[in-house]
Protein backbone atom coordinates (compact mmCIF):
# COMPACT_ATOMS: atom_id res chain seq x y z
CA UNK A 1 0.00 0.00 0.00
CA UNK A 2 1.56 3.39 -0.61
CA UNK A 3 1.60 6.13 0.78
CA UNK A 4 -1.90 7.80 1.85
CA UNK A 5 -2.75 11.41 2.56
CA UNK A 6 -5.98 11.85 4.69
CA UNK A 7 -7.13 15.35 5.20
CA UNK A 8 -8.79 15.84 8.95
CA UNK A 9 -8.27 19.65 8.66
CA UNK A 10 -11.69 20.45 7.59
CA UNK A 11 -14.67 20.56 10.49
CA UNK A 12 -12.51 17.50 12.22
CA UNK A 13 -14.87 15.18 13.46
CA UNK A 14 -14.26 12.29 16.21
CA UNK A 15 -15.10 9.89 13.13
CA UNK A 16 -11.59 9.36 12.21
CA UNK A 17 -10.06 6.11 12.95
CA UNK A 18 -6.48 6.26 13.60
CA UNK A 19 -4.01 3.71 12.39
CA UNK A 20 -1.40 2.73 15.39
CA UNK A 21 1.23 3.66 15.83
CA UNK A 22 1.66 6.97 14.48
CA UNK A 23 4.77 9.23 14.34
CA UNK A 24 3.79 13.02 15.47
CA UNK A 25 5.26 16.19 14.00
CA UNK A 26 6.67 19.19 15.71
CA UNK A 27 4.00 21.48 14.33
CA UNK A 28 1.65 19.02 16.53
CA UNK A 29 2.69 19.43 19.85
CA UNK A 30 3.26 23.31 19.45
CA UNK A 31 -0.11 23.65 17.78
CA UNK A 32 -1.49 22.20 21.17
CA UNK A 33 0.38 23.51 23.73
CA UNK A 34 0.23 26.97 22.71
CA UNK A 35 -3.60 27.75 23.19
CA UNK A 36 -3.68 30.89 21.01
CA UNK A 37 -2.52 28.84 18.10
CA UNK A 38 -5.17 29.01 15.29
CA UNK A 39 -4.81 25.25 15.11
CA UNK A 40 -5.60 24.44 18.69
CA UNK A 41 -8.76 23.62 18.79
CA UNK A 42 -8.28 21.21 15.74
CA UNK A 43 -5.11 19.73 17.39
CA UNK A 44 -7.29 19.09 21.06
CA UNK A 45 -9.47 17.16 19.60
CA UNK A 46 -7.16 14.87 17.41
CA UNK A 47 -4.69 14.43 20.31
CA UNK A 48 -7.46 13.27 22.76
CA UNK A 49 -8.97 11.44 20.16
CA UNK A 50 -5.36 9.74 19.35
CA UNK A 51 -5.44 9.12 23.30
CA UNK A 52 -8.99 7.48 23.75
CA UNK A 53 -8.38 5.24 20.66
CA UNK A 54 -5.34 4.30 22.70
CA UNK A 55 -2.79 4.85 19.69
CA UNK A 56 1.05 4.16 19.95
CA UNK A 57 2.56 7.70 19.53
CA UNK A 58 5.91 8.06 18.24
CA UNK A 59 8.26 11.33 19.20
CA UNK A 60 11.17 11.72 18.12
CA UNK A 61 14.66 14.06 19.70
CA UNK A 62 13.90 16.19 16.23
CA UNK A 63 10.33 16.92 17.03
CA UNK A 64 11.25 17.56 20.49
CA UNK A 65 13.80 19.78 19.28
CA UNK A 66 11.78 21.47 16.67
CA UNK A 67 8.88 21.47 19.37
CA UNK A 68 11.14 23.70 22.56
CA UNK A 69 12.04 26.18 19.26
CA UNK A 70 8.43 26.77 17.89
CA UNK A 71 6.73 26.50 21.56
CA UNK A 72 9.45 28.90 22.76
CA UNK A 73 8.62 31.05 19.35
CA UNK A 74 5.33 31.39 19.69
CA UNK A 75 5.57 32.75 23.53
CA UNK A 76 8.65 34.82 22.88
CA UNK A 77 6.14 36.53 19.77
CA UNK A 78 3.13 36.69 22.40
CA UNK A 79 5.20 38.96 24.60
CA UNK A 80 4.99 41.56 22.05
CA UNK A 81 7.58 43.89 23.26
CA UNK A 82 9.88 43.85 20.45
CA UNK A 83 12.74 44.11 23.42
CA UNK A 84 14.76 42.14 24.82
CA UNK A 85 12.75 39.92 27.40
CA UNK A 86 13.95 40.33 30.89
CA UNK A 87 15.49 37.24 33.12
CA UNK A 88 11.47 36.49 34.58
CA UNK A 89 9.57 36.46 31.03
CA UNK A 90 12.73 34.17 30.15
CA UNK A 91 12.20 31.68 33.08
CA UNK A 92 8.52 31.50 32.37
CA UNK A 93 8.83 30.26 29.11
CA UNK A 94 11.51 27.69 30.11
CA UNK A 95 9.36 26.45 32.63
CA UNK A 96 6.33 26.39 29.84
CA UNK A 97 8.18 24.35 28.22
CA UNK A 98 9.34 22.02 31.15
CA UNK A 99 6.24 21.69 31.98
CA UNK A 100 4.79 20.68 28.39
CA UNK A 101 7.49 18.01 27.70
CA UNK A 102 6.92 16.88 31.09
CA UNK A 103 2.88 16.15 30.01
CA UNK A 104 4.02 14.64 26.65
CA UNK A 105 6.10 12.40 28.46
CA UNK A 106 3.88 11.25 31.32
CA UNK A 107 1.61 10.03 28.41
CA UNK A 108 1.59 5.87 28.31
CA UNK A 109 0.73 5.99 24.63
CA UNK A 110 4.05 7.89 24.05
CA UNK A 111 7.46 5.94 22.65
CA UNK A 112 10.45 8.11 21.91
CA UNK A 113 12.44 7.40 19.56
CA UNK A 114 15.11 7.46 17.97
CA UNK A 115 15.20 4.03 20.19
CA UNK A 116 17.19 1.03 19.91
CA UNK A 117 15.42 -0.32 16.78
CA UNK A 118 16.00 2.45 14.73
CA UNK A 119 19.66 2.37 12.73
CA UNK A 120 21.20 5.92 12.90
CA UNK A 121 23.15 4.96 9.59
CA UNK A 122 19.96 3.63 8.05
CA UNK A 123 18.18 7.04 9.32
CA UNK A 124 20.76 8.92 7.80
CA UNK A 125 20.95 7.06 4.36
CA UNK A 126 17.10 6.77 4.28
CA UNK A 127 16.47 10.92 5.02
CA UNK A 128 19.24 11.25 2.12
CA UNK A 129 17.24 9.42 -0.21
CA UNK A 130 13.78 11.71 0.58
CA UNK A 131 15.96 14.84 0.76
CA UNK A 132 16.93 14.49 -2.65
CA UNK A 133 14.17 12.11 -4.27
CA UNK A 134 11.12 13.17 -2.81
CA UNK A 135 11.94 16.86 -2.34
CA UNK A 136 11.69 17.36 1.47
CA UNK A 137 13.28 19.26 3.93
CA UNK A 138 16.30 17.81 5.63
CA UNK A 139 14.13 18.02 8.78
CA UNK A 140 11.12 16.95 7.16
CA UNK A 141 13.42 13.93 5.41
CA UNK A 142 14.30 12.48 9.26
CA UNK A 143 11.01 13.33 10.26
CA UNK A 144 10.16 10.52 7.59
CA UNK A 145 13.02 8.39 7.63
CA UNK A 146 12.42 8.07 11.53
CA UNK A 147 8.56 7.34 11.10
CA UNK A 148 9.00 4.95 8.58
CA UNK A 149 12.36 3.33 9.93
CA UNK A 150 10.93 2.97 13.42
CA UNK A 151 7.61 1.16 11.51
CA UNK A 152 4.83 3.91 12.06
CA UNK A 153 1.98 3.24 9.91
CA UNK A 154 0.47 7.36 10.67
CA UNK A 155 1.94 10.01 10.63
CA UNK A 156 0.01 13.60 11.77
CA UNK A 157 1.33 16.90 10.27
CA UNK A 158 0.03 20.09 9.13
CA UNK A 159 3.06 20.30 6.84
CA UNK A 160 2.29 20.78 2.95
CA UNK A 161 5.41 18.97 2.11
CA UNK A 162 4.26 15.60 2.74
CA UNK A 163 1.16 16.51 0.49
CA UNK A 164 2.79 14.92 -2.91
CA UNK A 165 5.15 11.80 -1.27
CA UNK A 166 6.10 8.69 -4.14
CA UNK A 167 6.95 6.09 -2.13
CA UNK A 168 5.38 3.26 -3.23
CA UNK A 169 6.85 0.85 -0.79
CA UNK A 170 6.08 2.64 2.05
CA UNK A 171 2.93 1.72 4.23
CA UNK A 172 2.22 5.02 5.50
CA UNK A 173 -0.93 7.12 6.10
CA UNK A 174 -0.39 10.98 6.51
CA UNK A 175 -2.98 13.12 8.19
CA UNK A 176 -3.08 16.16 7.56
CA UNK A 177 -4.79 18.86 10.02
Amino acid sequence: MPIQVIDISTNYQRNVTFVSPVYIDANFPISFFYRQHPKYSTVRDIWWELLSQNVEIYISTLTVDEFWHGLERELRTAQGTGQPLGPAVLTNIKVSIQNATASILQLANIRPLPDSSVNPINTINSALDYYTQENLGPRDSFHLALAILSNAIGFITSDSHFNNISLPTAKLTIYKY
